[in-house]
């Protein structure tokens, strides 16, 4: 979670392998499924969206990109893995070490996670995770560095009648112990008046909070290139999107979202952090998930 979290290389061999061989072993149990709801579940999806944002930080610029992501789940346990496809790279911030990309297709990022929730009782769960985020290198670096980051992860929801809440507190642990904490607001609306053209439809609501510690010296703040530590409230994400099940397996869901800075020194690290200079971001798109 330092300030240039995208300019990362690749993973080491052993997390992946670790990571890889729970997938694998979870894949394996998938075919017994049928309808049995404690057997092993597993899910593609794909998002096609305007612009890749994390945690409020531009991580692309003028071009669409593509996420797909495998999840595996059996007893609480999960398993997932996600990428990003940049279909025309562009980085002309002059802060950021990524200035040779420019209109480039790029497979810029592979993120591997497994978590374990456990409901402690009616409506209230616990939930911890382990994320690993494996960014290619920008053009010109050399492929001894490493910068990719590990995230250790814990957290609670609760299902409220009427929305659900989730408290997460994540920790980079591989370079430094920088920490974010988030406050998730979430909330599904059946739409029994669409059901005479897509049975099932709902529309997802969501809202998050961020708070962001960033405990070095050498962290880019501003755009005259100011650095120093960070610790304050950071973003906020808006989201929506609509659920059409096609059949069984199958869902199409357009979406929606707004990052929005929450302080004025947010707004600063944002734009100094971001491929296209802006502390506020806007995207759309489109995601297909298959469950099996």
């Amino acid at each position: 979670m330092n300030s240039i979290r995208f300019t990362k290389t690749h993973p080491s061999f052993f997390p992946l392998l670790f990571l890889t061989l729970i997938l694998t072993l979870m894949l394996s149990f998938t075919a017994a499924r049928a309808d049995d709801p404690s057997a092993p579940t597993g899910s593609l999806s794909t998002d096609i969206l305007s612009q890749y944002i994390f945690r409020g930080l531009a991580n692309s610029k003028g071009s669409a990109v593509i996420e797909p992501s495998f999840t595996g789940t059996w007893n609480g346990f999960s398993a997932n893995v996600w990428g990003n496809f940049d279909t025309s790279r562009h980085s002309s911030n002059a802060f950021l070490p990524m200035g040779n990309e420019e209109g480039n297709s790029k497979w810029s990022e592979t993120d591997f996670t497994v978590s374990y929730t456990k409901e402690l009782c009616k409506n209230f769960s616990v939930l911890i995770g382990n994320v690993y985020y494996g960014l290619n290198s920008p053009l010109g670096y050399g492929p001894n560095l490493n910068l990719d980051e590990d995230e250790v992860y814990g957290g609670v929801s609760y299902n409220f009648p009427w929305f659900t809440a989730a408290f997460t507190t994540y920790g980079e642990v591989m370079h430094s112990i920088d920490e974010y904490f988030e406050l998730d607001l979430s909330k599904a609306i059946p739409l029994p008046m669409l059901d005479c053209v897509c049975k099932g439809t709902v529309l997802n609501l969501g809202a998050s909070f961020g708070y962001l510690i960033l405990n070095h010296n050498v962290n880019t703040l501003a755009l005259n290139g100011t650095t120093g530590s960070f610790s304050n409230f950071d973003t906020c994400f808006l989201n929506a999107n609509v659920t059409f099940p096609v059949n069984k397996w199958l869902s199409v869901s357009p979406k929606i979202g707004l990052w929005l800075p929450l302080t004025s020194d947010a707004e600063d690290y944002l734009q100094a952090n971001s491929l296209d200079k802006k502390a506020t971001h806007f995207f759309g798109g489109l995601n297909l998930t298959a469950t099996f």
